[in-house]
């Protein structure tokens, strides 16, 4: 049998998927492509009337994207993949929320800000830290947009500096704040709400707002991926921040 990198349980009409790729849930294409499935499976299910991510163990909801699958020879392809998921999410038919427990970065920040609701503990760490490693969030600059004045998200992606979810809150970007203990129990609880509603009435709704979000992520995507593909990697910095953080070393960067 194949590994797999998600678990799928249902709390009566409540489905949630959990990311199970330890330690630290960095998502490579084929967990993608298991939660690309498991997102269409529950958009299909008629029993199903909202979803709700999460990461399994202590540490992080996501550490994002595989740093591998960035080198020039994969990441068109990865590109492609986590857009595509990113895209499922925006455009969900039900409400989907992603409870965050321990850090959301990077593309694991991107995966939660693609959700209608975000939960988060207090210690939670939210943040872009591609800067760091000479690259550049481009799915995230299109999803905090709305979330955040124009001044923080540059604070975001320029500094690439963490937030803790008590901070992530204020600014707006987590809807709730709950406790470590029973945080998942609590993240079900709170889910109800939605749960009780009409599924039609539900899917009406949701296509109201995923046609005001895709407006913005469709239109703005293909361009900012043109950007990373054609301007980022060709820079000799981008393969320094990549070669860097595989060796555990502080990047030499050579400024061009």
């Amino acid at each position: 049998m194949p590994e797999s990198f998600i678990q799928v349980k249902d709390h009566g009409p409540l489905r949630v998927i959990h990311l199970c790729r330890a330690p630290v849930n960095v998502l490579h294409p084929p967990m993608m492509a298991e939660l690309q499935t498991a997102l269409d499976g529950a958009a299909a299910d008629a029993r199903v009337r909202a979803v709700m991510l999460s990461g399994e163990g202590e540490r992080v909801f996501s550490a994002g994207v595989s740093v591998g699958d960035h080198s020039r020879e994969l990441v068109a392809a990865a590109m492609q993949s986590f857009h595509r998921l990113l895209h499922t999410l925006l455009n969900f038919p039900l409400p989907c929320a992603a409870a965050v427990h321990g850090a959301a970065l990077g593309g694991g920040c991107e995966l939660a800000l693609a959700c209608d609701v975000i939960l988060s503990t207090p210690q939670a760490k939210w943040g872009q830290p591609e800067i760091k490693l000479g690259s550049v969030p481009m799915p995230g600059i299109l999803l905090l947009q709305g979330r955040l004045p124009p001044n923080v998200i540059a604070e975001w992606v320029l500094g690439g500096e963490p937030v803790s979810g008590v901070e992530a809150h204020r600014l707006g970007v987590v809807n709730q704040l709950l406790p470590e203990d029973g945080f998942f129990q609590a993240c079900r609880d709170s889910m109800e709400r939605y749960t009780r509603m009409s599924r039609p009435v539900l899917t009406v709704a949701k296509r109201a707002l995923n046609q005001a979000r895709l407006q913005r992520f469709d239109g703005g995507i293909g361009l900012l991926e043109q950007l990373y593909l054609n301007d980022l990697l060709p820079l000799a910095d981008a393969e320094e921040g990549l070669v860097a953080f595989a060796e555990k070393r502080p990047a030499v960067w050579q400024h061009r």
